[in-house]
């Protein structure tokens, strides 16, 4: 079996939940069968790499439009690469007009991330093709049956969707946490015992500036782990609040960093207040380090996955006032806190583990090819 996973980026060294998760897909999936990634480089010439033993052609491109690459030969190399199945990650418009332009043979499979939500303009036109698309799909792979069922897209779609949630690798953080207890000791001395967690990118969806807002009166130091394009508003936030001595932005951290900063946090906060924050990852990896976490009600994965009262809370989006009752009610509860966690640790070893989601994948690219 040949599988060619398409997108627009590649981890590493591009750091995204998606990315993460097509890498995850490529490095396990690579032991059975033959698997290629086609994504976009940041520059006008393509290249071909190897990442960790993945063929990896990155597409030249004239640029990126919100996002969207702009890589004229896109279709080509489509046609270039004989597969048995090209697994798409959505949204990205660039890669299924290509896809519709080049019509290459083989299976399509699809993981539905999120739908297009601000760019109406762009939506617009591309609703028409996006269905035209999906209706070629053998099988779509949504993350949640939340996502399913509120998605004016996939509800058309809703026979040939399965339901396979995004994974976490919770024995990583386990090992990774009893290996940096020292880092987690000069993290809480640092930021304080019970400093509160942002991981991310610092996008518009994100609703990080209802957080910083809160922090007013949140009994709390704020790490924010991401970067993004919305970075220097959020400073310059911080500091017209008042904040600025409490909100801390830490830049992108590696693996290992990152676990001990979930392990060294109180909780972590996903303050997302758009549907773009289709499922939220970091909570699951939160989760494995037993942190409950505080997210609002987007009508996704999100609640699906942070389950209110049991793992974390769920609070309305764009509500500062929200955040702070539910971010120092967890603060001033540690036994509660703690209570929280262990069961979502619990949860994220068993429904949410990697094994789970790889045989999920699996039988759809079997059942597929039949």
């Amino acid at each position: 079996m040949k599988i060619v996973h398409v997108y627009k980026d590649y981890y590493p060294p591009v750091v995204g939940g998606m990315e993460r998760h097509i890498a995850q897909l490529c490095n396990h999936f690579k032991h059975k069968f033959t698997v290629e990634a086609l994504v976009c480089n940041r520059g006008l010439f393509t290249r071909i790499e190897d990442i960790d033993g993945v063929r990896v052609t990155k597409v030249g491109q004239l640029g990126r439009i919100q996002s969207a690459p702009l890589p004229p030969t896109f279709p080509l190399w489509l046609r270039k690469i004989d597969a048995d199945i090209f697994h798409y990650h959505m949204p990205n418009p660039t890669c299924e007009f290509s896809h519709l332009l080049a019509r290459p043979p083989g299976k399509v499979v699809v993981t539905y991330q999120s739908d297009i939500v601000r760019q109406e303009f762009l939506l617009k036109f591309y609703r028409p093709f996006l269905y035209k698309f999906l209706a070629r799909a053998k099988a779509i792979i949504a993350t949640s049956p939340n996502y399913v069922n509120t998605s004016p897209f996939l509800r058309e779609f809703q026979a040939k969707c399965e339901i396979i949630p995004l994974g976490v690798d919770a024995a990583f953080f386990d090992s990774a946490g009893s290996r940096t207890q020292r880092e987690i000791a000069k993290l809480q001395n640092m930021f304080g015992p019970d400093f509160i967690l942002f991981v991310g990118k610092l996008r518009y969806y994100k609703g990080l500036q209802f957080l910083i807002e809160a922090m007013s009166a949140i009994e709390a130091q704020l790490v924010v782990i991401g970067t993004g394009p919305m970075e220097r508003d959020l400073k310059a936030l911080a500091a017209n609040y008042q904040v600025a001595d409490k909100v801390h932005f830490v830049g992108d951290v590696n693996e290992a960093d990152l676990a001990a900063f979930y392990h060294a946090c109180a909780l972590l906060v996903l303050p997302s207040v758009y549907r773009s924050e289709a499922y939220g990852l970091v909570q699951l990896e939160a989760h494995a380090c037993a942190k409950p976490v505080v997210s609002t009600r987007l009508g996704t994965g999100v609640e699906f996955v942070n389950l209110d009262g049991k793992t974390g809370l769920v609070v309305p989006p764009a509500d500062a006032k929200a955040l702070v009752e539910a971010v120092n009610l967890l603060l001033r509860d540690p036994e509660r806190r703690k209570r929280m966690g262990d069961f979502a640790q619990k949860r994220a070893r068993g429904e949410f583990s990697l094994q789970r989601m790889f045989e999920g994948v699996e039988a759809v690219y079997r059942k597929v090819l039949r």
